[in-house]
């Protein structure tokens, strides 16, 4: 059964199917970042009038940690194909060095100014 990854009831779904997933999979890391985030600016650091330390807000922390890493003990089993470690390993070569790379890409695309940026989200808005 294929199920969609909506961002409905804090990504329940996408949550559901990663638990009952057999390792090793890869999971969506956006979400565990949404829910670090959440608990970071969510839950004060600090209990109010005691100037203890929240260890709630930890445990909530360490158990996202937790879930990140079970992922990161299976091993996946993938054999070495030379051939294409060979392809990937010409091509790099023959792509050059990344910092000529990197002005090569400004010269194609410059920056963009923060003014013109904000001007253009503006206008992609409908405010101008």
């Amino acid at each position: 059964m294929r199920r969609l990854m909506g961002s409905t009831k804090n990504f329940g779904e996408y949550r559901e199917s990663l638990h009952l997933a057999n390792p090793p999979c890869i999971p969506f890391f956006g979400v565990y970042l949404t829910d670090l985030t959440f608990i970071e600016d969510g839950i004060p650091s600090i209990i109010k009038k005691s100037a203890l330390i929240n260890f709630a807000k930890r445990a909530k922390t360490a158990e996202v940690i937790r879930d990140i890493q079970q992922y990161q003990n299976v091993p996946y089993p993938l054999q070495a194909v030379p051939d294409l470690q060979d392809y990937i390993l010409n091509n790099m070569v023959a792509a050059g060095d990344v910092h000529e790379m990197y002005d090569r890409s400004l010269q194609v695309e410059p920056r963009e100014r923060e003014e013109d940026r904000v001007v253009r989200v503006l206008g992609e808005a409908g405010f101008m």
